[in-house]
């Protein structure tokens, strides 16, 4: 008797930089863009994530719970998939939705805004991505997870110092507001160089209530 073999699942890691619903006639896969690959998976963009928290010693709604604690954000709230790596993750919409893209900003190094609500992406490997997010709703999200990073540093700065003889495990703060020169959010002139076009993924209609 055969076994069947398991299809691997995808571990979300520092070189990870977007993933996007990938729709087809079996159901919602996904499309993953790394630094220097490009991946499809058979599964959601939402269950690579909740298998990746677990990964890295954590539930999603654990991840969720850290973020609800140290920010207050609730409704699209970012996570740390891992902290020790700093890496955080932000969903487009809620999560549940078949068209959320969960975004890896560390990757970024610039973003404007496309017109007719969507938002392009320029990541540090030059890739651009354009994506059928408003530009103020990316800009939110962006803002949100600097929040989280920041909120999460000056925590472990606090331990740090109260107990400067541990050995505690600091991450470096590549997202903090303070350390780093924001976001080319200004004009841009746009080219159509390299860019790869997701803005036309069918939309889930707005019937479920955001979470």
């Amino acid at each position: 008797m055969s076994k069947k073999m398991k299809t691997p699942v995808y571990e979300v890691n520092p070189h990870t930089m977007i993933i996007l619903p990938l729709k087809t006639k079996t159901g919602v896969h996904s499309e993953i863009f790394e630094l220097n690959d490009h991946r499809i998976s058979s599964f959601t963009p939402l269950f690579l994530i909740k298998t990746s928290c677990q990964y890295f010693g954590s539930s999603y709604d654990g991840r969720r719970e850290g973020t609800r604690y140290l920010t207050g954000v609730t409704h699209k709230p970012p996570i740390m998939v891992d902290p020790a790596s700093t890496m955080y993750a932000f969903p487009t919409t809620s999560a549940g939705r078949d068209d959320c893209i969960w975004i890896f900003p560390q990757h970024i190094s610039e973003y404007y805004d496309s017109h007719y609500n969507c938002t392009t992406i320029r990541f540090n490997n030059k890739q651009k991505i354009k994506i059928s997010v408003s530009f103020s709703t990316f800009n939110n999200q962006m803002a949100r997870v600097s929040m989280l990073h920041m909120k999460f540093s000056q925590k472990m700065r606090s331990m740090e110092t109260e107990y400067p003889y541990s050995n505690l495990l600091f991450p470096p703060t590549p997202l903090a507001a303070e350390n780093r020169a924001p976001y080319n959010i200004g004009e841009v002139e746009e080219s159509d160089d390299d860019l790869l076009d997701f803005s036309q993924i069918e939309k889930e209609p707005r019937n479920k209530k955001d979470k």
